[in-house]
């Protein structure tokens, strides 16, 4: 909304553009506008604010003004964008209006806090506009520079190409005054580009004007380079065609007259073609009649002086002294310190050309107007600064009595705010007790039933815990009898285990001794009852010895029953060894397996079965092969694992 009421109200001025001169077209069309009924809240506040800016050269007091009126109704619309553009024009219109530049940066505070609020760019790139327009009249100008490109940075995009094209204005002569050409280049051509984009025809002046400055200074740095001379000459003119063409449409004609002198001091500097006069009498005569129309004196003495100059480099000293007498008249008479300044210059000027003249009697005279002028301008002056100082003694003690009484009015409404502070605490303070000794009192009645329950309980949980002490002592004697009968259980268990194992050991050899004595006996009885029957035929000798040989094979019958046991307590003795052997073990290696399981030596084994101990190593080592053992194997250990 507030950037459509700035291109609503530029729409209106087109509108109602009336024949009229400047500053004076730019107010009237501003105060028809505010007049017209389709204005919304919005753009009739900012068309207020254009025409405060207006009145900032012609009416500073007039302009101070219509702002505040501007901000106040921008206040009753709570319009964040608005609010802080009237402020910024607020801003500008306190330092031409004489306030002081601690109120024109007060006011962009708050032209600054109302554009974060609003969280548009637009309004915080004109507000950073005019706190860098302000640091650059003060003469900060690195801070305005900084100020400028922050501006340049929120106005990006918002198609701001007036405020744009004055923030290159600045930052071009910034430059220029810093000799950073390039920069000073750059941003000429900037200005331009956005002065032709804004249609503003005091931007595309001045833009002319600060490129001109830009190739001077190109070519004052390298003089020979004169193709850069003209193109500054070229920009100058074309400066000065712009005020000639539309200087009624114009609001900055203060420009013209100082243009049109530059451009003139350049033709008399350096003398360009062979019309150097003509161009320096056209653009001095268009210096001339500006610098009157607009009221700059200085500049009209400036022209004078120019002129003057140029007759006595020709030797002209009498045209030279009527030049200046006539500039003289030119200045009014009045009592200004400008004026005063003027007019001592142009003295001291008739001072020297009556001495070039050789008339001393002149040039003592033209001395004794000057010396008056310039004590009466010591004077103004002096009674100047001591007007200054006191308006600015008496500011500052206005100020100091206002600080002083808001800082007692803002004491008086802290201290009214701690009275009633203290007055509400006093109060609250005094029903906390109250409700705290009734709390209290409750509390300690409740104590008391609390402590009588208590004591009771205490009671019963004494005699529960006698009774859970006894109950654990229970547990923990009877846990320990279960241990103490649960280890003697484990001791009597293992016991019983050793035992029947060695038990079991001892039947085991027992019955494989008895069984290999018994096969050895039955096969010597075999063999003794063969040779009997070979050897006799007395058939009562051999029936009794045949008699005697079954009673044995009964009793061995018996103790066949005995081995059936031993069997079965370890039948998977001789199965292993037939399956390690793929059942290639004869009786005999059965048999000292056998042996050896029982723990006999190798002699032992020998006598029992009747062979010598070597042929004992040999069947050890049969054994060993039949059984696929390796020779560092060792057959007793590996048959003491079997079974």
């Amino acid at each position: 909304m507030y950037i459509r009421s700035i291109f609503v109200v530029v729409a209106l001025l087109v509108t109602v553009l009336q024949p009229a001169s400047g500053q004076t077209l730019l107010i009237d069309s501003l105060r028809q506008a505010l007049l017209r009924n389709d204005l919304s809240p919005q753009e009739h506040i900012v068309t207020m604010a254009l025409l405060a800016r207006a009145h900032s050269r012609t009416d500073a007091a007039e302009g101070l003004g219509i702002a505040q009126d501007a901000v106040q109704r921008a206040w009753k619309l709570k319009d964040p964008a608005t609010t802080s553009f009237a402020y910024s024009i607020l801003s500008m219109l306190r330092y031409y209006n004489g306030d002081g530049e601690p109120a024109a940066y007060a006011t962009l505070d708050s032209a600054f806090y109302y554009a974060r609020q609003s969280r548009q760019k637009r309004p915080l790139g004109i507000a950073w506009f005019r706190k860098a327009w302000l640091q650059n009249i003060e003469g900060k100008f690195q801070e305005a520079v900084g100020g400028f490109m922050e501006a340049l940075r929120n106005l990006d995009g918002t198609n701001s190409f007036n405020y744009e094209s004055s923030i290159y204005y600045a930052l071009s002569t910034a430059h220029g005054n810093w000799k950073d050409l390039p920069q000073q280049g750059k941003y000429g051509r900037l200005c331009l580009e956005t002065a032709r984009k804004s249609g503003d025809l005091d931007n595309i002046a001045s833009a002319h004007q600060v490129l001109a400055s830009y190739y001077l200074n190109m070519f004052q740095k390298d003089e020979r380079k004169l193709p850069l001379l003209d193109t500054a000459l070229l920009h100058f003119r074309k400066g000065v065609e712009v005020y000639l063409k539309h200087g009624d449409k114009m609001v900055f004609q203060k420009m013209l007259p100082i243009v049109a002198l530059h451009v003139a001091g350049l033709y008399q500097q350096y003398p360009i073609g062979h019309h150097a006069q003509d161009s320096i009498d056209r653009y001095v005569g268009i210096a001339m009649k500006s610098s009157s129309a607009t009221g700059q004196s200085a500049v009209t003495s400036m022209c004078y002086g120019m002129l003057s100059e140029y007759e006595l480099g020709r030797g002209n000293f009498k045209k030279a002294e009527q030049i200046l007498l006539s500039g003289l008249t030119a200045i009014q008479e009045a009592d200004s310190v400008k004026r005063s300044r003027l007019k001592s210059k142009v003295l001291e000027k008739l001072v020297e050309v009556a001495e070039k003249q050789g008339d001393y009697q002149k040039a003592f005279r033209y001395y004794h107007d000057y010396h008056r002028v310039y004590e009466a301008l010591f004077d103004a002056e002096r009674l100047g600064i001591v007007k200054k100082l006191e308006t600015q003694y008496q500011s500052e003690k206005d100020q100091a009595a206002l600080a002083s009484l808001q800082q007692a009015n803002a004491l008086n409404e802290r201290l009214n705010r701690v009275y009633i502070a203290l007055s509400v605490t006093i109060a609250l303070v005094l029903l906390l007790l109250l409700w705290s000794l009734r709390s209290r009192l409750k509390v300690t009645l409740q104590q008391k039933k609390l402590l009588e329950v208590e004591k009771e309980d205490a009671a019963l949980m004494a005699q529960l815990k006698q009774q859970e002490n006894k109950q654990l002592a229970l547990e923990k004697l009877e846990a320990e009898l279960k241990a103490r009968l649960k280890e003697e259980e484990a001791l009597r268990l293992q016991a019983e285990q050793k035992l029947m194992h060695e038990r079991q050991g001892r039947l085991q050899k027992d019955l494989l001794a008895g069984s290999l004595q018994i096969e050895q006996k039955d096969e010597l009885l075999q063999t003794v009852q063969k040779k009997i029957e070979a050897s006799t035929k007395d058939q009562t000798i051999v029936r009794q010895i045949n008699s005697i040989i079954d009673q044995n094979k009964k009793t061995d019958e018996s103790f066949a029953a005995n081995r059936a046991e031993f069997d079965s307590v370890r039948p998977e003795f001789f199965e292993q060894l037939r399956q390690k052997s793929n059942d290639t073990l004869s009786r005999l290696d059965l048999k000292h397996c056998a042996y050896i399981s029982i723990g006999l030596t190798n002699k032992e084994i020998a006598q029992r079965l009747a062979v010598a101990p070597k042929s004992i190593l040999m069947s050890r080592y049969r054994i060993k092969i039949k059984l696929g053992l390796t020779k560092e194997e060792d057959l007793d250990e590996f048959i003491g694992k079997l079974g």
